[in-house]
């Protein structure tokens, strides 16, 4: 799995998976019904593309029944994550504020999906997120994941000493109001610009108790070595997939000729430094072109011509044939799926 395409960490995908089951739902049917081989990600240092995570979410979610699945599973992320090496660095910070500070400026430890953002303004505190790709929709459930977890982590750092002002989103109102209730316990707002949760600043100076600023020197140090292991773009595979993320969106020729002589190379020669690698061109453009396709799918508003032109096929036929090929569904079908209310 190259370090510079959307992804998630093992360690979020296996929290989804531990809820499924929680709810019924058997990692073999999730398996076999996504066409995912689930124990593929499950190796040391190994992460998941989004757009394959999202395919996971996306099954689950339509199979928990749950109306409020976004809440109860960013409440269960938390309870699992505040053992994540992040946390332990988070709960020897000075205080609340520095705490979430490093959080989001290692997030990509958990996922790069999301960057998420803190920011003061007078005497309130905003957290809230930007996507990390021009093709993703924040849908209601993912944006209630994140804004629970983000509550959740706040009455941690602050042993539940915490009262928020207001909680924003951008969806519309729900039918129903007794879990977002329950959870935030503070003012709802509907159809607002951005998903944030909104809270006193002063809360931010609420120190950490039993802090231990040796101890987070040495778990900051794990922690930076750690991303940068992730993050680490040295490999051909990542090159490839740096320069091919950037043409297919900007819609540039994405043809192995054009992109070895980026690299003033041979065609021969690069295929070959990406199968010393276990992979190859095709797959590595393939990868792309679904994440990127399942983002534009979810704007019923895109045809699926466009989507094609965009992504780089001759026509709408050969982007449906390479879509059953990634996904064992028809882009139509993957569409009438993904945007079913829910």
């Amino acid at each position: 799995m190259n370090s510079n395409a959307l992804s998630v960490s093992v360690d979020l995908l296996q929290i989804l998976l531990n809820y499924a089951s929680q709810l019924g739902i058997e990692e073999s049917v999730i398996t076999s019904e996504c066409g995912i081989n689930l124990s593929d990600f499950k190796l040391s240092d190994t992460r998941i593309p989004m757009s394959e995570f999202h395919i996971v979410w996306s099954h689950i979610l339509q199979h928990s029944q749950d109306p409020d699945f976004g809440l109860h599973f960013g409440v269960q992320s938390h309870s699992l994550l505040s053992r994540h090496l992040l946390y332990a660095m988070m709960m020897n910070c000075e205080n609340v504020e520095q705490a979430i500070k490093k959080n989001f400026l290692y997030h990509n430890l958990i996922t790069d999906i999301i960057h998420p953002k803190l920011s003061v303004e007078g005497d309130l505190a905003f957290m809230t997120w930007e996507m990390g790709h021009p093709a993703l929709n924040q849908e209601r459930h993912f944006a209630e994941s994140i804004l629970a977890l983000f509550v959740s982590m706040l009455r941690f750092l602050t042993e539940d000493r915490i009262k928020l002002n207001e909680v924003r989103f951008t969806h519309a109102f729900p039918e129903r109001t007794l879990e977002h209730e329950r959870i935030f316990q503070a003012p709802l707002l509907f159809e607002k610009k951005s998903n944030e949760i909104v809270l006193e600043a002063s809360y931010l100076n609420s120190p950490i108790l039993m802090a231990n600023p040796r101890i987070f020197e040495g778990l900051e140090q794990l922690v930076q070595k750690t991303l940068h292991r992730v993050n680490l773009p040295n490999s051909w595979m990542d090159k490839v997939t740096q320069l091919l993320s950037k043409a297919v969106l900007k819609e540039e020729k994405t043809d192995i000729e054009t992109i070895a002589r980026r690299f003033a190379m041979s065609e021969r020669n690069l295929q070959l430094k990406l199968k010393e690698e276990g992979t190859s061109f095709r797959n590595l453009l393939d990868a792309i072109r679904k994440e990127i396709a399942i983002g534009y799918l979810e704007d019923e508003n895109a045809a699926f011509c466009e989507i094609a032109l965009l992504l780089g096929f001759a026509d709408q036929s050969a982007f449906h044939h390479a879509f059953k090929r990634w996904t064992g569904q028809t882009p139509g079908a993957f569409r009438k799926k993904r945007l079913k209310p829910g």
